[in-house]
């Protein structure tokens, strides 16, 4: 009660003495969350908490952390969702010291007042329910490191593989028993320790060391041990939305070698909450045979409640997510493609759109239930509708061509190739993407028409929910309509196959430092296009130059072509630019109308009536929770006219020389 009172106070710029002051912004308290980390706690151990604008901690005291293990995942799983192996890490650049600390926060959140979540249980076998209750409410931020070289494994019967782990954690237990609970149980903060691999052998008199817990893990068994927490009121998901608000873990080490482990976290409404463990794991000096052994990386995320569950968020749900790390180097951190969580969340990839600057180093990802993209999230672009290419820089424009073309080439053994068709006879101005080929490694990669997938040459039947692993590590797997490629380089394109056309997210591993073709811009600057001879064209592009110097420039020819297996579609390029102001008018405003419904934005309502009024209603979901480009090439489209007493007639639409189709048909 007493909180819910101070952040009134807080947003009304009242402070307690009753002292009118200026209202207190997100800004403040990013400001003086960085100054109390610093400032020193009354004890080593235990519990705290601070409230705005103090710089002075106040013990209090600590409860039991939660029962759950949030758990460690060790395998890569055949999976495109988010968590469960399948994520972002933020990595120390080269040259740069160990962290010593790090923090995860949240931006750019779509649609707030629609923002929920649920955790829910995994199944005990593929293809059943869920193995317990679900809870609305549920949900874990984890700021997890990466698997430590540490003193407490000499130990383990295995010491050679066994490995220390630190998770920083903020648990939200939401309402219990799957029941709605008008008064959900609080949240908790605290620190949980692995012994990974250690594999207590009890015929030898073996155990996990004293106070710790053996957790089974298929044929192993771990150590897992907990500080205790830090109690805090119940947190809505919602409150992502306040930029103040930050999951913070650092690593400090004493003279002795004593570490002492510190979570803090900002509510983002004027309190701060910390909790730190003392002694717990020792962290090893790097060993040369094994660089990177101390604390290197970073995976911050928002999870499932424990237990390897997921956290499932409304069709709605878009944010970026941001993971700051402090190394002593001013360098941006490196961007990896995996994770270390079991639990997970039912988030996609997608092109993160412009991002604010930060005075730190910090690694930016988009995640949403409709994102377009694949597993690799670190550099993303897409194509989508009839045909939009957000490229890898985060330039938007409309490219409208046929034929067969390079979408993206990173390097000789990474290329993309799309066959796209034109919408004629009723739109002969715009294209989609009808089949998709790709080189990876040695493999050459075909899935034709969205319904044959064609694998070095051969058809090859792929049922739903199956994988397929070729001999040089290239994954295939698909769910529904849904076809994901994965290379070992962390190269991947995910095919979502729709009636007629297919919309396309392609990711490229941490190793491409350059990408060309229809998603590339030169040096990743959004502002201009490249050819394939080097010509460089800022955009916007003239119609003659967008299909003449720079999209012909990218055409394959046909004994080049990786799309041979599939069926030839005629060559051409559009007469005119077509956008939704080419739309008859009652076309378009039946599209965007269907489009807020959807509850697309209104930056995408003119894209999105486009791509309903060609493709159908089902052309609007890939833009619910879409991120704005850095760049968008395309105009601004006049509003749809509107026959009145000011303009009795509207011009004559040019969207077909036989009519314009119905919107949603």
């Amino acid at each position: 009660m007493g909180i819910t009172i101070a952040a009134v106070l807080l947003g009304m710029g009242v402070h307690a003495s009753g002292e009118e002051k200026s209202p207190v912004t997100q800004g403040d308290l990013q400001a003086w969350h960085s100054r109390m980390v610093k400032v020193p706690r009354p004890s080593a151990q235990g519990c705290f908490t601070a409230a705005y604008p103090e710089l002075v901690w106040q013990e209090t005291g600590c409860v039991a952390p939660p029962s759950a293990p949030m758990a460690p995942n060790l395998e890569q799983a055949p999976r495109r969702d988010v968590g469960g192996g399948i994520g972002i890490v933020t990595g120390r650049p080269t040259g740069a010291g160990p962290i010593t600390r790090a923090y995860g926060s949240f931006e750019k959140v779509n649609q707030q007042n629609l923002l929920s979540v649920t955790s829910v249980p995994p199944a005990a076998l593929p293809g059943e329910p869920p193995s317990g209750p679900t809870m609305p409410g549920s949900y874990s931020f984890q700021l997890n490191t990466n698997h430590l070289r540490v003193q407490e494994c000499n130990g383990s019967p295995t010491a050679g593989l066994c490995r220390g782990w630190k998770q920083f954690v903020f648990a939200n237990d939401g309402t219990k028993g799957g029941n709605p609970n008008p008064d959900p149980s609080p949240s908790r903060l605290y620190v949980e320790y692995w012994l990974l691999h250690y594999n207590p052998d009890p015929s030898q008199g073996q155990r996990c060391p004293s106070g710790w817990t053996e957790v089974p893990d298929d044929a192993e068994i771990h150590c897992s041990r907990k500080t205790e927490a830090i109690e805090l009121p119940y947190l809505p998901i919602q409150s992502i939305a306040r930029p103040a608000l930050r999951l913070d873990g650092s690593i400090t080490k004493a003279a002795n070698g004593q570490e002492t482990d510190t979570a803090t976290f900002n509510d983002g409404l004027g309190r701060i909450y910390s909790s730190t463990g003392l002694g717990i794991l020792h962290v090893l000096p790097p060993n040369p045979q094994e660089p990177g052994s101390e604390w290197t990386q970073v995976e911050f995320n928002v999870f499932g409640c424990g237990r390897g569950s997921t956290a499932r968020f409304n069709p709605e749900a878009s944010f970026n997510v941001r993971t700051t790390i402090e190394d002593g180097s001013p360098v941006k951190p490196d961007c990896q493609n995996f994770g270390f969580s079991s639990e997970r969340n039912n988030l996609n990839f997608g092109p993160r759109g412009s991002v604010p600057s930060s005075p730190a180093p910090a690694v930016v990802i988009n995640e949403s239930v409709q994102g377009p993209a694949p597993a690799s999230a670190c550099r993303i672009a897409a194509i989508i509708g009839d045909t939009h290419q957000y490229t890898f820089g985060g330039l938007f424009y409309d490219f409208q061509a046929t034929g067969d073309f390079v979408e993206a080439q990173a390097g000789s053994t990474f290329e993309v190739q799309t066959r796209k068709v034109s919408g004629a006879p009723n739109w002969p101005n715009t294209s989609v993407n009808r089949s998709v080929a790709l080189r990876m490694g040695n493999s050459r990669l075909a899935l034709c028409d969205g319904t044959r997938l064609v694998v070095n040459g051969t058809t090859t039947s792929l049922p739903t929910g199956e994988s397929l692993l070729l001999p040089n590590g290239v994954a295939i797997d698909r769910v529904n309509n849904v076809y994901t490629f994965k290379d070992p380089s962390g190269n991947s394109v995910r095919a979502t196959v729709n009636t007629g056309y297919l919309d396309l997210g392609v990711g490229v591993g941490p190793g491409a430092t350059t990408v060309r073709g229809l998603l590339g811009n030169p040096n990743d600057d959004p502002r201009y296009l490249e050819a394939k001879d080097g010509s460089v064209l800022r955009v916007p592009l003239s119609h003659a130059d967008l299909y003449g110097r720079f999209g012909s420039s990218w055409r394959v020819s046909p004994s080049a072509t990786l799309l041979q297996p599939c069926t030839t579609v005629a060559v051409g390029n559009p007469t005119a630019p077509f956008y939704a102001g080419n739309l008859n008018s009652n076309t378009r405003m039946m599209a965007q109308e269907l489009c807020r419904i959807r509850q697309v934005t209104t930056q995408w309502l003119d894209t999105c009536a486009l791509d309903v009024a060609v493709l159908g209603a089902s052309a609007a979901t890939v833009y619910v929770g879409l991120q704005r480009p850095e760049v968008d090439a395309n105009p601004v489209q006049p509003p749809a006219c509107v026959p009145g007493n000011t303009h009795p007639t509207c011009p004559t639409p040019t969207c077909s020389p036989v009519g314009c189709g119905r919107a949603g048909g």
